[in-house]
């Protein structure tokens, strides 16, 4: 665990069960499990490998109050005491006040929490605003009242995937609505004398998160507030564009002194999310990585070392390390100023050290390389193989340069998250998927074996795709 001692922004201390963070406290990862509570004994296995790994923050999906009973089983089974557990809800104000028995924190989404209608923004005018309002404070100070009662502590998790109606008409769509309606759930909190909060801002746009925190930590400035922040990117992806995406958007936060816990939000394993967020804080406590320049020159790749305004990117250190390659590289990438080319070095592992260049200044905005393949991390709301169909995607529609792709695991943030790629694809349980098309939905349904090639088919009819050239190579 790492102390960002000589530029970080001091917050207040939380305590979630045996655990702190906050104050001078180390930054500390999380995670969450990817397999349902229904299923103790996976449970077990990756909450024993995320305590091995150095996570004590375990977070997981509280989908149905089945889930609060199961979560009672798995808990009596570990005999770990350091470990806190936290509940994350998405939908819900009385399933919510549930978890407050049982979880040592809750995430709520004031987006979803407890909304009374279910109308478009357009649909709202003041008095249907003001109403709408009355409600939802008041199933959240009764939620805040039990959490001060049982001393529990509260994340207010705001995401850019599941802003909601009366929020997007008070506030517009962007950044704007993911704070105000943070800011709304906290006053609300405070009006109750509960103190016990910490922030989140996430979007599954590294530079939509980046603005976001940003903005926010000048809000609570201007409030006087000093709760901490948990950084996140979320539906990150796989592998190292999954990273990259980590790098930019957190890491650079955490780099400007903001931050207090973080999640590393990958389609992979539990664990792997762990062990590259606890590469990161320590790269980050040496090297700052600095923001990235959205008005940057598209840069190319070239074969010799480039004059003028061009970046040489050395081999990296031997044995090879991936990860450690690409925050090395992010940090030469980013503080390199403007720059148009981009000359790879010679020598052992060059088409995945060129495979992390690309990605990183396809991270940045700095240039198109491949399909951007975003990817929810998996929870115990996901009723399939995202990781598979993310690699299927990559294998047979992975060269197409420009193209959006998003793979979610289940409708909560999926189409939210999702509304600016060029294509979704959704599951929708019962072994079925939801393709979309530039947010509207154009196909129900899909038996998951077929969606992938379904998807294919769609975007050729687009003019997006050439299935007779599947890989798009």
């Amino acid at each position: 665990m790492v102390i960002i001692s000589n530029r970080r922004r001091r917050s207040r201390v939380v305590t979630i069960g045996p655990q702190k963070i906050g104050g001078s406290w180390p930054i500390v990862p999380q995670s969450m499990l990817s397999v349902p509570l229904s299923e103790p004994q996976k449970c077990l296995e990756q909450i024993d490998q995320l305590l091995g790994a150095g996570c004590f923050l375990i977070r997981a999906a509280i989908p149905t109050s089945r889930s609060l009973k199961d979560f009672e089983l798995v808990r009596s089974a570990i005999s770990e005491k350091n470990a806190a557990f936290i509940a994350d809800l998405q939908f819900g104000s009385e399933l919510a006040l549930l978890a407050l028995d049982l979880f040592d924190k809750v995430r709520i989404n004031p987006g979803n929490f407890a909304t009374t209608r279910r109308l478009a923004a357009s649909d709202y005018d003041e008095e249907i605003f003001l109403r709408e309002k009355d409600s939802v404070e008041g199933q959240a100070k009764k939620f805040f009242q039990k959490a001060h009662r049982l001393r529990r502590a509260v994340r207010i998790g705001s995401n850019g995937g599941s802003i909601s109606a009366r929020m997007e008409w008070n506030c517009g769509r962007g950044v704007g609505a993911i704070i105000g309606g943070a800011i709304e759930m906290a006053q609300w909190a405070l009006e109750e004398n509960f103190h016990s909060l910490v922030f989140s801002f996430k979007s599954s746009g590294v530079f939509q998160t980046i603005e976001a925190n940003i903005l926010a930590r000048k809000r609570m400035d201007e409030l006087g507030w000093d709760y901490p922040f948990h950084l996140g990117v979320t539906e990150a992806g796989k592998g190292f564009r999954g990273r990259a995406a980590a790098t930019i958007g957190c890491g650079t936060l955490l780099s400007h002194g903001l931050g207090d816990t973080l999640r590393v939000s990958l389609t992979e394993a539990p664990a792997a999310e762990i062990n590259f967020a606890q590469k990161l804080l320590a790269f980050c406590e040496k090297t700052p990585i600095p923001f990235p320049a959205k008005a940057h020159a598209t840069a190319r790749i070239v074969d010799a070392p480039p004059d003028g305004h061009g970046v040489s990117v050395p081999a990296g250190r031997k044995p090879f390390d991936g990860d450690q390659y690409l925050l090395e590289t992010s940090h030469l990438l980013l503080g390199s100023g403007d720059f148009d080319s981009v000359f790879i070095a010679p020598g052992a592992n060059r088409s995945e050290r060129r495979e992390i260049v690309e990605t990183l200044l396809q991270t940045c905005g700095f240039g198109k390389f491949s399909t951007e393949i975003i990817a929810c991390p998996t929870c115990g709301r996901t009723a399939y193989d995202v990781a598979a169909v993310v690699d299927e995607i990559s294998a047979k529609i992975g060269r197409y340069p420009g193209l959006r792709i998003a793979v979610m695991g289940c409708v909560v943030n999926g189409v939210g998250e999702m509304g600016d790629a060029d294509y979704g694809y959704i599951g929708c349980g019962n072994g079925t998927v939801n393709l979309y098309c530039r947010g509207e939905c154009a196909m129900r349904s899909i038996p998951e074996k077929n969606a992938v090639d379904e998807l294919m088919k769609l975007m050729e009819i687009d003019g997006n795709c050439d299935l007779k050239n599947s890989s798009g190579t």
